[in-house]
C-alpha cells in the first residue's frame, strides 16, 4: 500500500472508578450500553417524544445519530437504508478466571476506589457530539450501574492518538476539552506469513444470511467483515479512497483452519423494551489460519476488523479481534 489511508473515526478512552463495592457481568458490554443509552436520552431529548422515528430532530439530536442513526431524504443511501448502522463500537475488558471452563462466565467484583477501564470507537458525525457523551457517561457512572445501581464516578475521559492519549475531561480540575476529533490513519502490519492468528479478545458472535456461525472459518470471517464495511461505508462513507477487491471472499475458502482453542460464551442481558432477560454469546479465544499462499490480500481488511470489530452487537462490545502473523 502506498500510504497509510486516513478514516473518519477517532478512539476514546474512560476511566471509572468505584464509589461502593460493585458486582458487574465479566463482559459488561451490554450493561454499559443499556446505561448509556437511556441516560444519554434523558439528558438530551428536547420534544420528550415516547419515541425518536417521527421526531424533527432525529437526523441532528445527539442521541440517534449514535444509537438509532436515521439515514436523512438526502442521504446517497436513503432509499436501501431506513436506519444506518449504529456509528460506535464499546472496547470492553474481558476477564475470565483462568480455571473457568463453563459457558457463562462468574460475575466481576470491584472494592470501592477500583477502576473500571472502556474505550469507545465514534465514526464521521457522531464526534462532534463527544461532549454530550461525556456528560451522559458522568451521569450514568453517578446513577449506578447494574441492579442495584452500584455508583460510580467517571475520574478521566481521554482521546487516544498516535502519539498518546490526549486529556478530554478530569474529575479532578472537572474541565472539558473538545479539541477536533483526528482521524485514523489506518497502517496494516505485514501478513505475508503463511500462518496467522487471529484472537477473539470480546465474543464474536458471526451471522451470515440469518444463521449463526461457530466454529468460525476464515471465509466466514472474510464475509462477516466485508458485510460489516461495506454497510458502514454505505452509511458514513467509511472506505473512501478504499478499495476491497470482490475476490477476497472467494480467496478465503483456500484458508485452512488448522488450530482452534475458541470457546463459545454465553451472557445475559436484560432487554428494556422487551422487558425479558435475553440469552447471548459469541466465541471467544484464537484460531489460527494456514494458507499457502499468505494472507497479505487480507491485510487491510483484517486491520479494519481489529478497528471497528466484527459480526452483531458491536456496539455492546462485541466482536473485537486482532491478528497477527505466526
Amino acid at each position: 500500500m502506498a500510504h497509510a489511508p486516513e478514516l473518519p473515526i477517532t478512539s476514546y478512552r474512560f476511566t471509572l472508578i468505584a464509589e461502593t463495592p460493585a458486582t458487574l457481568p465479566a463482559f459488561p458490554g451490554p450493561t454499559l450500553r443499556g446505561a448509556l443509552g437511556h441516560t444519554l436520552r434523558r439528558l438530551v431529548c428536547a420534544t420528550r417524544m415516547p419515541a425518536c422515528a417521527p421526531c424533527p430532530f432525529r437526523f441532528t439530536c445527539a442521541y440517534p445519530l449514535l444509537f438509532e442513526p436515521y439515514a436523512p431524504p438526502d442521504h446517497p443511501e436513503a432509499h436501501r437504508y431506513a436506519r444506518l448502522p449504529t456509528p460506535f463500537t464499546l472496547e470492553i475488558p474481558l476477564e475470565l478466571p483462568a480455571t473457568w471452563e463453563g459457558r457463562e462466565p462468574p460475575p466481576r467484583s470491584l472494592a470501592p476506589g477500583e477502576p473500571l477501564v472502556f474505550g469507545m470507537t465514534l465514526l464521521g458525525r457522531a464526534r462532534e457530539h463527544m461532549p454530550y457523551y461525556v456528560h451522559a457517561i458522568m451521569e450514568m457512572a453517578r446513577a449506578g450501574l447494574g441492579s442495584p445501581r452500584q455508583r460510580f464516578r467517571l475520574a478521566r475521559a481521554e482521546i487516544l492518538t498516535p502519539n498518546g492519549a490526549l486529556n478530554l475531561y478530569e474529575a479532578d480540575t472537572g474541565f472539558l476539552r473538545h479539541p477536533p476529533a483526528p482521524p485514523t490513519r489506518l497502517a496494516p502490519r505485514d501478513l505475508s506469513t503463511h500462518r496467522v492468528a487471529v484472537r477473539f479478545t470480546a465474543p464474536a458472535r458471526l451471522e451470515l444470511r440469518d444463521d449463526l456461525v461457530y466454529p468460525i472459518e476464515f471465509h466466514h470471517l472474510i464475509r462477516a467483515l466485508l458485510q460489516r464495511l461495506r454497510a458502514l461505508d454505505a452509511g458514513y462513507g467509511l472506505l473512501d479512497g478504499i478499495e476491497l477487491p470482490s475476490h477476497l471472499a472467494e480467496a478465503a475458502q483456500a484458508v485452512r483452519r488448522v488450530e482452534d482453542r475458541t470457546r463459545w460464551l454465553d451472557l445475559r442481558r436484560y432487554s428494556t423494551r422487551q422487558r425479558t432477560a435475553m440469552r447471548i454469546g459469541g466465541a471467544v479465544g484464537t484460531v489460527i489460519y494456514e494458507s499457502p499462499e499468505g494472507f497479505q490480500p487480507f491485510a487491510l481488511l483484517l486491520a479494519l476488523g481489529e478497528l471497528l470489530h466484527i459480526g452483531k452487537l458491536t456496539s455492546m462490545g462485541f466482536g473485537r479481534m486482532e491478528a497477527d502473523p505466526q
